[in-house]
């Protein structure tokens, strides 16, 4: 369908929610894959979403994919801030960008929700510029969940891309942020939250770790527990890891790493001999839930840029179609429960408190680089 469709009153939605915008342009692997998710989430849970970007290309997409009938729809946006561009500069520079545009939709109340795959420093510059920040918070950071062995709930590790570096007042807002958003996924009270550092002593850390932590220690808004290490980001240690986004995005890329290494040897180890691979072949529904469902960070979808007044959401820049279907999944799932306006809520409460912290919530925003 075409953008001549869209109105914020006609939108057909689910569960009472409009569709969620797409930013089909700006990832690694091209848009056929973004409009391919979209796709999928459209026939399997029926997500409608308003795929962003060059009109005539899309529609052909979908047409190859036979999927002109279904309730997906396209915005044009002829401009497209590539990962290489400076982010402020770009968001300026390019209002009919497709991640301008998107957030532009969002801003009007025509979509719920939006997600890109593209350079996450412009979804953060954009964001800000055109959608605002919650009331205390300076910059936005990205909330990715990382799972821990067994059953039982992820851990939040923040931020894991936004922004290259932070200061100390950086890093005890998205420790706030972070305990609220874990609060209001998983209902859990007072979740642990911990700085990653280079080890669990006071005297580790660099400055603005340690500064970060001084003042943490003295606030009641916050369980803080202390320093943690990358090891620690998969352990029951703490719930909510805060680091900086170079750090974070490090740690998480670091850890997809390790997870493919195990396969590929495993995999390796079982075409060493007819009795190893017959072996393998009898818990490969075990390697499945382990390394598809459990540990592939297509399963999860993306993650929400927390601190913007809506409800935006980065996708890893290589995700497949099977992510994208994830992250719609989820932006609707979000939606629908109200997740952004329960984060904005509570943080409002606890206005006067943020801002009575003067010498803590205080500085710049400024450009950040897509690291991821």
């Amino acid at each position: 369908m075409s953008e001549e469709s869209l109105s914020g009153e006609s939108l057909p939605g689910r569960a009472n929610v409009l569709p969620i915008a797409v930013d089909a342009m700006g990832s690694d692997n091209g848009p056929e894959v973004i409009v391919e998710g979209a796709v999928q989430a459209c026939k399997e849970f029926g997500a409608q979403s308003i795929l962003v970007g060059p009109k005539e290309d899309l529609e052909t997409i979908l047409s190859k994919l036979g999927a002109s009938d279904l309730a997906l729809y396209v915005r044009n946006a002829d401009q497209v801030i590539e990962m290489h561009e400076s982010a402020a500069k770009s968001v300026r520079r390019k209002p009919n960008a497709s991640v301008c545009v998107a957030y532009d939709m969002l801003v009007k109340k025509e979509v719920s929700a939006m997600l890109s795959a593209g350079n996450s420093g412009a979804m953060m510059v954009a964001g800000n510029l055109l959608c605002g920040l919650v009331p205390g918070i300076e910059r936005p950071a990205i909330a990715t969940l990382i799972p821990r062995p067994g059953d039982g709930k992820p851990n939040v590790i923040l931020d894991s891309g936004a922004n290259v570096s932070c200061s100390a007042e950086n890093l005890i807002q998205f420790a706030v942020m972070g305990s609220i958003y874990y609060s209001s996924l998983f209902d859990v009270d007072f979740p642990k939250v911990g700085l990653l550092s280079n080890g669990t002593e006071a005297s580790k850390g660099t400055d603005v770790i340690r500064a970060a932590a001084a003042t943490l220690k003295t606030l009641e808004l916050v369980n803080y527990i202390g320093f943690v290490e990358g090891r620690d980001a998969t352990k029951d240690t703490a719930d909510v890891i805060v680091c900086d986004g170079y750090t974070g995005n490090v740690l998480l890329k670091t850890a997809e790493g390790a997870v493919r290494l195990v396969y590929e040897q495993l995999m390796y180890e079982a075409n060493r001999g007819i009795i190893r691979k017959l072996g393998l072949g009898l818990f490969r529904g075990v390697l499945k839930e382990v390394f598809v469902n459990k540990f592939d960070y297509s399963s999860y979808g993306g993650a929400p840029l927390l601190g913007l007044n809506k409800l935006a959401f980065v996708l890893h820049g290589s995700s497949d179609a099977r992510a994208v279907k994830s992250a719609i999944k989820l932006a609707h799932s979000f939606a629908t429960r109200g997740m952004t306006e329960k984060i904005i809520q509570e943080l409002a409460s606890l206005e006067d408190k943020l801002h009575g912290e003067e010498d803590v919530f205080s500085g710049s925003f400024s450009d950040s680089k897509k690291i991821y």
